[in-house]
């Protein structure tokens, strides 16, 4: 490969960034190539190298659209580099010139929240997460909708990797702005919480009010008050358990901080919005409502303020209740336009509504998950939907599921259709019994 140098982009992770073409198609990647940082003795360069092959190794084998793909790589060449996209710009830039980004703050996150979701899904942790290593790029759909793609893996870990006592090395001057305090000193001791952390930096970048000190709690007042401080506690056993309960945090907070109303006052909706626990009669209420007001801004405010976590105390607490408010909101998500950034957050209590609904109730969710995955062009949805209709699909779910698909027809095929192209998938690949579906329907 011939690659022509254009210019200078950036550092950092062990490495500089630099712009070039490749002679042959023409085509303008991102170049990263391995420099070791000064004054380290040849051990611990060696040490830093074998860093960053790792990080082109681990970066490699990733496909998801919110995390920065590689292209090409020499890890074995002196010195060893990939290439990369280019970015239209990072979160820091865009941060930089409004902390708002134009209102859309929630799909920033959405984006980032999609990416460390998938990363600790494998085992793996950032560890050097900040703005700087967060890119914008435009999307190739049709709406051209903007997005979010975490990059430069200089630190990142396996689970079973052993990191030797070169702990710091590599991050740059100020990455403790965005740091959990317990790997600072040891690496070895990064996790899911120590993401986390950063994440809630990160949040605190576009919504915080005061300023905050570096590897300490984040205190503020305001309706995300609690979740900022429940990411950045110093204790990592008192954060979130995982970036899923962040977002579903984040959204609900959200909902209530744009003063998203319900225009009734029923018992209900005291209960609701406090986001705590609803009891029995609550629920009947809840339900009823949405029954009887289908399809109606009523009804689709009500919905959209659900937790995940309210979710799961109804299933535990009034199992007898949950498939109907399962179908309530099944429906709910098939038949609404709902804001792009609030996608990824319903696809995960619909999932929550998976592990305990009955067949019908399951059918009518995996539904909704693949009409909104295909409608809003979300991949994490279609990527969501996709993997629970595996090979490891339960048999008798698969079979009423394949049903559902003769009864859709046509409308099947094409959201099938899109998934394949939106996220690469193949249903081939899908529980065999939807796969001759398949094939019968869409001939």
């Amino acid at each position: 490969m011939n690659l022509v140098h254009i210019g200078h982009l950036g550092a950092g992770g062990f490495g500089a960034v630099d712009r070039v073409r490749e002679s042959s198609t023409n085509l303008e990647f991102a170049r990263k190539t391995f420099i070791p940082p000064p004054g380290l003795s040849g051990q611990m360069q060696d040490n830093v190298r074998k860093r960053f092959i790792r990080e082109v190794r681990t970066q490699s084998g990733i496909r998801h659209r919110n995390i920065v793909p590689i292209v090409y790589a020499e890890p074995g060449a002196a010195p060893p580099f990939y290439l990369m996209p280019i970015a239209n710009s990072s979160l820091q830039d865009d941060l930089n010139n409004d902390r708002s980004l134009g209102g859309n703050w929630l799909q920033a996150i959405v984006d980032i929240v999609a990416a460390l979701d998938e990363m600790h899904g494998m085992g793996i942790y950032h560890r050097d997460l900040k703005p700087q290593n967060v890119l914008r790029y435009s999307s190739g759909d049709t709406a051209h909708q903007p997005y979010y793609a975490v990059s430069d893996f200089g630190l990142i870990a396996m689970e079973e990797s052993r990191v030797s006592s070169l702990t710091m090395t590599g991050m740059i001057k100020n990455t403790d702005y965005y740091t959990a305090p317990e790997i600072t000193s040891d690496l070895r001791r990064a996790s899911p919480q120590s993401d986390i952390y950063s994440l809630g930096c990160i949040l605190h970048e576009m919504i915080g009010t005061k300023p905050r000190v570096p590897c300490q709690d984040i205190r503020e007042d305001g309706p995300y008050s609690q979740i900022l401080l429940n990411c950045t506690r110093s204790d990592p056993a008192r954060r979130f358990r995982s970036v899923r309960d962040v977002l579903d945090a984040i959204i609900v907070a959200n909902a209530g901080d744009a003063k998203t109303t319900v225009t009734v006052n029923l018992p209900f909706t005291e209960q609701l919005y406090s986001g705590g626990n609803i009891d029995e009669s609550g629920w009947k209420e809840l339900i009823e409502y949405v029954e009887d007001h289908e399809n109606t801004y009523e009804s689709s405010s009500i919905l959209s303020r659900v937790s995940l976590i309210q979710v799961k105390q109804l299933w535990e607490q009034f199992p007898m209740l949950g498939d109907r408010f399962g179908l309530a909101y099944a429906n709910w998500v098939r038949e609404t336009a709902l804001r792009f950034d609030h996608c990824d957050y319903v696809a995960n209590v619909v999932e929550q509504i998976l592990q305990c609904a009955d067949y019908g109730t399951k059918v009518e969710c995996l539904m909704a998950l693949l009409r909104m995955g295909t409608s809003h062009n979300r991949w994490y949805v279609e990527r969501k939907f996709y993997s629970l209709c595996g090979p490891g699909m339960d048999e008798g779910l698969a079979k009423r599921l394949a049903v559902e698909f003769r009864a859709a027809g046509p409308a099947v095929c094409r959201m099938i259709d899109h998934l394949e192209h939106s996220i690469s998938a193949t249903r081939d690949a899908m529980h065999p019994n939807l796969v001759q579906t398949l094939h019968e329907v869409c001939r």
